[in-house]
């Protein structure tokens, strides 16, 4: 007889993993012990090894990846710790599991297209709407050649979210729209059509079914664009549709109002761009400090403080416009992705945030021994418009290099001229837009529309393509204000243009040295603040690190010489902020 405890061990709360455990307690053929400690999730038995085996293999098929799962073991123990009470998780979202997804989802099954199929593991028949219950197989056809005839559906949904749709073309009605985003119909195909890799190919199976940012195969005859956001089926009416449209050859098809999560990789760490929660659903996070003020709101999240923890509800998206944002955390984002990242330790010191945002201020934000909080640096506000852009390069010293440019490339000197960046201008995807127009992007083979989203995509992805370890090395020059300190981005550009000139044919390998040296001199900057206050861990925040490269690139550079945190309880840019501004200051006007 042996005794052997199960362990799944994660970042976060897996609800599915306690439903399960709850599950095999419950279980009659079973003798457990179950239990939870922090996120850690353990099934303990006692039995022979054939019986051990037989639990082994039902676990193992039982328990799906998560992106949250940092690693499973099986240990062989002297005594149980577990118990026969059940584990408290919070409410179950998935529309369905690997017991029942084979009955409905699978064309051969007897109970294909049947959404209400009854499935006493993961229980999703009692969770989805009437309206979905209604709907037959005959009804999911008829939506399709509404897409057939149409080119595009707006699939049932049965609540007030906003609406689904799936179309056979992209929507370029909405020039400031993020990345498109692809439901993949045949995950056997993934690789024909995308570079991904082992562990993408891991999130996108995931329970949580999150959209993961992939580049297409060079020279894709339909995928023209550097970037897009793949998801798989997450509700049991797409993955029905998804089954039929690989019947009929579709390996792929793009999908607007998608609720599946956003995730980007930061050392190591599988991270939301924004919690997504269900409506009301309550995130609990304990803080060893009270805060400065008892409640917030930030977007959709409103929170509160609660003696020793902090709660965070999310709003219905109708009331969200009622609730408003308070515009000074747009202001302090960084000191809030700081306050949230740090709220476990009794006294947060010798700590910075390295907050990089496409919308609020990208700040390096430090805290010393003392708990003072001082601002070293803040990316510039770059000019939203093409002829504003030459006419600050015309008049600083990059001139004659820009001279040159003109003439060499009189094509791409005009549609620069003609760029204008929508929404903020002080982030680094500003700076990749307009170096893609420099490189070439709008001209020739590339031909990348004038979006600020896909210009800078294009940066990126052919960094992503670039082999090896050597590239040029790109300036980014700090200025000094009275207060802080900032880019000289002209000599950037400057920088840019100058090996464009001397190896015109090299884009991925200028565009890789581009996100290098950016990781090589933050790391500067940091280690220079290090030698001032001793800087011992340092915070990562900020929806620009949807840039995985970037991401990549700064945590192998910074993670040498010092301790990262990313703040794998919340998000880089959301509820991170709504938490932490419960401890700022001067929060509020």
């Amino acid at each position: 007889m042996k005794n052997i405890r199960f362990e799944f061990d994660c970042q976060r709360e897996v609800p599915f993993y306690g439903h399960l455990c709850n599950q095999y307690l419950l279980n009659e053929q079973y003798d457990v012990n179950i239990g939870q400690n922090g996120h850690r999730y353990f099934i303990e038995a006692q039995g022979e090894q054939a019986d051990l085996e037989s639990l082994a293999d039902a676990i193992a098929e039982d328990f799906l990846i998560s992106s949250w799962l940092i690693k499973p073991l099986i240990t062989l123990i002297d005594s149980p710790i577990g118990s026969k009470k059940l584990i408290q998780h919070s409410p179950l979202a998935q529309e369905y599991c690997q017991q029942c997804q084979p009955h409905f989802g699978d064309n051969q099954a007897k109970h294909f297209g049947q959404l209400d199929y009854v499935c006493p593991c993961c229980q999703a028949d009692k969770r989805i709407s009437q309206q979905l219950k209604n709907t037959g197989l005959d009804d999911v056809k008829i939506l399709l050649n509404k897409l057939e005839q149409q080119g595009h559906v707006i699939l049932p949904c049965g609540t007030k979210d906003a609406a689904i749709s799936i179309s056979y073309k992209p929507n370029r009605s909405n020039q400031k729209s993020n990345r498109q985003n692809l439901v993949i119909c045949n995950p056997n195909n993934l690789n024909a059509h995308f570079v991904v890799t082992e562990q993408q190919v891991l999130a996108l199976s995931s329970i949580e079914k999150p959209l993961i940012s992939c580049r297409p195969i060079d020279n894709h005859p339909r995928l023209t664009d550097p970037l897009y956001a793949l998801c798989f089926a997450n509700s049991r009416l797409l993955m029905v549709i998804c089954e039929l449209l690989r019947q009929r050859g579709i390996d792929w098809i793009y999908i607007e109002g998608a609720n599946n999560p956003h995730f980007t990789r930061v050392d190591s760490h599988w991270l939301p761009l924004c919690e997504i929660t269900e409506d009301n659903n309550i995130l609990s996070y304990l803080s060893s400090k009270q805060p400065l003020h008892d409640d917030a709101h930030y977007g959709r999240f409103q929170v509160q403080w609660k003696k020793d923890h902090i709660e965070v509800c999310t709003a219905k998206s109708n009331i969200q416009q009622d609730l408003g944002t308070d515009a000074n955390l747009d202001h302090e984002a960084a000191t809030c992705a700081l306050h949230a990242a740090t709220l476990s330790l009794k006294k947060p010191k010798n700590c910075a945030v390295l907050y990089l945002s496409d919308s609020n201020k990208s700040r390096i934000v430090t805290m010393d021994a003392k708990q003072q909080l001082e601002l070293f640096f803040e990316f510039p506000t770059l000019p939203d418009n093409g002829y504003e852009i030459v006419h600050q390069i015309d008049a600083s010293p990059q001139k004659q290099l820009f001279d040159k440019f003109k003439q060499r490339y009189p094509d791409d000197y005009l549609a620069l001229l003609a760029l204008k960046l929508d929404g903020s201008t002080n982030n680094i995807q500003s700076l990749w837009a307009i170096a893609a127009v420099l490189l070439g992007a709008t001209n020739g083979c590339h031909s990348v529309p004038a979006n600020k989203v896909l210009l800078s995509d294009f940066v990126i992805a052919n960094a992503l393509r670039h082999r090896g370890s050597n590239a040029p090395r790109i300036d980014y020059p700090l200025t000094r204000g009275e207060a802080h300190r900032s880019l000289n981005w002209c000599k950037t550009l400057g920088s840019i243009l100058s090996f464009r000139l001397a190896e015109d044919g090299n884009i991925e390998k200028l565009a890789f040295g581009m996100h290098d040296s950016l990781a090589d001199f933050i790391c500067n900057w940091v280690e220079h603040l290090d030698q001032n206050i001793s800087i011992k861990s340092v915070v990562l925040a900020g929806s620009s690190f949807d840039n995985e490269l970037l991401g990549k690139r700064i945590a192998l550079r910074l993670g040498k010489n010092f301790d990262l945190n990313p703040n794998a309880q919340m998000d880089l840019e959301g509820l991170n902020i709504a938490v932490g501004s419960l401890f700022l200051k001067q929060r509020r006007h």
